[in-house]
């Protein structure tokens, strides 16, 4: 359901003296070791700059890596020393992207109740800086720990919110996956038959947006149906 954001909007790729940070995405899955490493580098190249705004970046890459290698704990860690940096450099959406990380890996480690009040605090940073798809991806972090506690009027409508955004920026694969999970949420609350219009979307948007048969999205949407 929820997805992090990255670095935040207008951040990526900027340079602090020679220190250049953001690797592919695909090469960050493909080959986190050297992801790590290269990352590594550049926090140890940043602090000796006395960056803040770099640290934070870097930390933020780091938790994001670690949480796709499914080290929550250690992304956790990151997100936090990310928020750290980016408020001793007094940046709003940074501050929002860190928080939601955060909000995002304590759910991960099971502990919702204390992710809701970082993620709400991260969607107000992320209204304030005015960020759309920082907004849309708070909003869909937000509808996830909603659904774990069990919350799920207020899960439907933070889904409906994060989907409305996303539709608003063209981000059509996050759309296709907040339906998904839109779905995941009207099939908790009221039986799988009540999901599959939504599910049916979601995997419309993946076929308009070409994505093979074996990729995960596609494949969860079909298996949610298969059981519809």
């Amino acid at each position: 359901m929820g997805r992090p954001v990255g670095v935040p909007s207008g951040r990526r790729g900027r340079r602090s003296g020679r220190v250049h940070v953001p690797l592919d995405a695909q090469d960050r899955l493909d080959h986190p070791d050297d992801a790590r490493t290269h990352y590594l580098r550049a926090l140890e190249l940043f602090a000796g700059l006395g960056s803040h705004p770099g640290r934070a970046r870097v930390h933020l890459h780091l938790s994001r890596l670690s949480g796709a290698q499914g080290d929550s704990g250690q992304a956790l860690d990151h997100a936090r020393h990310s928020l750290e940096h980016f408020r001793a450099a007094d940046d709003k959406a940074g501050q929002s992207a860190a928080l939601n990380h955060i909000a995002w890996f304590r759910a991960q480690l099971g502990d919702h109740l204390r992710a809701l009040p970082d993620c709400e605090e991260a969607l107000a940073l992320a209204v304030e800086a005015g960020g759309l798809n920082s907004q849309a991806h708070t909003w869909d972090s937000l509808g996830y720990i909603h659904h774990h506690l069990g919350r799920y009027p207020e899960a439907l409508d933070c889904c409906e919110q994060a989907l409305a955004l996303f539709r608003e920026t063209g981000d059509r694969h996050s759309e296709a996956t907040g339906l998904a999970y839109l779905g995941d949420t009207q099939a908790t609350a009221a039986g799988p038959e009540a999901a599959r219009a939504v599910w049916t979307r979601a995997l419309a948007i993946t076929e308009e947006l070409g994505l093979p048969a074996t990729d995960t999205l596609r494949t969860k949407i079909l298996d949610r149906l298969a059981t519809a």
